[in-house]
């Protein structure tokens, strides 16, 4: 097995599989940062140019959140950041599997006077069942309960799968922080530094809080699954039908490489890439 960029202590390890998430500091520095972060800002304004809106007229979902996806697949220096493999190395360790792909990276960008993030678990969107999936959160900035910060339900994955939350339109009643499989739980917030990055399970219920401040909060999230990973049911699900994935068959093919171990070079963009904006 290639020795990991970054070796995790057994704590970090331990803390992720019994809480659910887990804050690993400053993996990037401040050049990375520099570099990353104006390149995700750039697909950001082209993916969003024209849009003149204020937030108070967007949707209840675009409030909480500009979306812009899979950004590896347009711009070079982003496809950098999402297969670095001291990321990718840090996810296969604390899902504790032999190797992680890559399933969609993301900006999101909590414009000043964005609304919270609704309550929800990350893997109930897509047919993937229970199968080891994690989400490295990135931020460009510091970020603290004032501005957008991510709160966490402590060992909510363990519940497994809870009903899907309606994030996009908000217009279900359900309260996934009421169900009883939490036991009465309570997101337990995290602020963290620009350079640190906080890992999320994706069946742990997680929400941001509402950007307060005068500036944007810029995020950028890479989400891995285990390479061991198949796809459970056959509802459409990008970028699963790209590759043209069927039921029971394993997660591989088009937009969807292998992370870790690393390959020897970064891997290729997709002939069909998938621009989006918004949720998919």
């Amino acid at each position: 097995m290639k020795a990991f960029p970054i070796e995790l202590d057994a704590t970090v390890t331990r803390d992720f599989e019994e809480r659910g998430f887990v804050v690993t500091p400053d993996v990037l520095n401040g050049a990375d940062l520099d570099r990353y972060s104006a390149a995700v800002d750039t697909e950001v304004a082209a993916r969003t140019a024209g849009d003149e809106r204020a937030v108070a007229d967007k949707s209840l979902y675009e409030q909480s959140f500009v979306q812009c996806m899979r950004l590896w697949e347009t711009n070079d220096l982003v496809r950098e950041l999402t297969c670095a493999p001291q990321l990718a190395g840090i996810a296969t360790q604390l899902l504790d599997v032999d190797g992680v792909r890559l399933w969609q990276d993301q900006a999101l960008y909590k414009e000043a006077g964005g609304r919270e993030t609704t309550p929800h678990q990350d893997q109930t969107f897509w047919p993937l069942g229970e199968e080891a999936l994690i989400s490295a959160w990135i931020p460009f900035d510091n970020v603290t309960l004032h501005n957008g910060a991510m709160s966490y339900v402590p060992g909510s994955h363990r519940a497994g799968r809870l009903k899907v939350v309606d994030i996009t339109h908000s217009t279900d009643p359900y309260n996934i922080l009421s169900d009883p499989a939490l036991n009465g739980a309570v997101p337990e917030p995290v602020e963290v530094s620009a350079g640190s990055v906080v890992w999320h399970h994706g069946l742990t219920v997680h929400q941001a809080a509402a950007n307060l401040s005068s500036a944007t909060r810029r995020v950028f999230t890479i989400v891995y699954v285990s390479s061991s990973a198949r796809r459970v049911k056959g509802w459409y699900a990008y970028p699963l039908d790209r590759a043209g994935i069927a039921e029971g068959e394993l997660i591989q093919g088009e937009g969807l490489p292998v992370l870790w171990p690393p390959p020897e070079a970064l891997p290729e963009p997709p002939a069909n890439i998938g621009i989006a904006v918004g949720p998919q």
